[in-house]
């Protein structure tokens, strides 16, 4: 058994930890949102690999930046609101000489938004580039503005539908899946269910009115 999933394992017989999260507060969900904030609970999952191959997933701060490529005093804000809002503890102190070395994990292998990441930056006006503009770019579809409009609104919708069948699956989910594999795993099931729904089905044929690509 992989040092990963030992871990996850251990987090997930304590009693006091879910294998995921599912985060549902607006002021955690913002925590969330931060791409920073987003790609340190992602180095932490991964972990760092010790001198006899073993992979730890409990890190400091310098540890965490390095692997980001950052340096350690832009992680530190960052860490700090994870700890505040329950997405991050200490795991352990160790004491060296005249100074103490903290360690830190997650306190989940998953954390799933009860609102999609997109959903929560659309709401908050903070989404730079809706999809339909990449896929319009893309595939060269010269979509009038009020065409890309009307169609990311459908986009939009069977994303919401989408996202609600990953948090349901996020909750009947009880066996152990490594961290890494989560999204994935999570992300097909819910595709199944969702490609089942009505209005996801109406809404695919409605998009086929913008997005008219042959793949064949």
């Amino acid at each position: 058994m992989s040092d990963e999933i030992h871990k996850e394992n251990k987090l997930n017989s304590e009693g006091t930890d879910s294998r995921v999260q599912i985060v549902s507060e607006p002021a955690k969900i913002k925590i969330l949102v931060d791409p920073m904030r987003r790609r340190i609970l992602g180095t932490m999952r991964s972990g760092i690999e010790n001198e006899d191959g073993t992979i730890r997933n409990e890190m400091t701060v310098p540890e965490i930046a390095r692997k980001l490529g950052v340096s350690a005093p832009k992680c530190y804000h960052h860490l700090d609101l994870l700890l505040e809002n329950g997405f991050v503890r200490v795991a352990k102190e160790e004491k060296k000489k005249r100074t103490s070395i903290t360690y830190y994990e997650r306190t989940a292998p998953a954390f799933i938004l009860a609102s999609s990441i997109d959903e929560v930056e659309r709401q908050e006006g903070i989404r730079e580039n809706p999809l339909i503009q990449f896929i319009d770019d893309g595939f060269r579809l010269n979509l009038s503005k009020k065409e890309q409009e009307d169609a990311q609104r459908l986009i939009d919708e069977y994303a919401s539908i989408n996202h609600s069948y990953v948090v349901k699956a996020a909750k009947n989910l009880k066996g152990n899946i490594p961290g890494n594999q989560m999204k994935a795993v999570l992300g097909f099931i819910s595709a199944q269910y969702a490609s089942q729904n009505k209005r996801s089905q109406e809404i695919r044929k409605e998009l086929t009115k913008f997005i008219k690509i042959d793949l064949e």
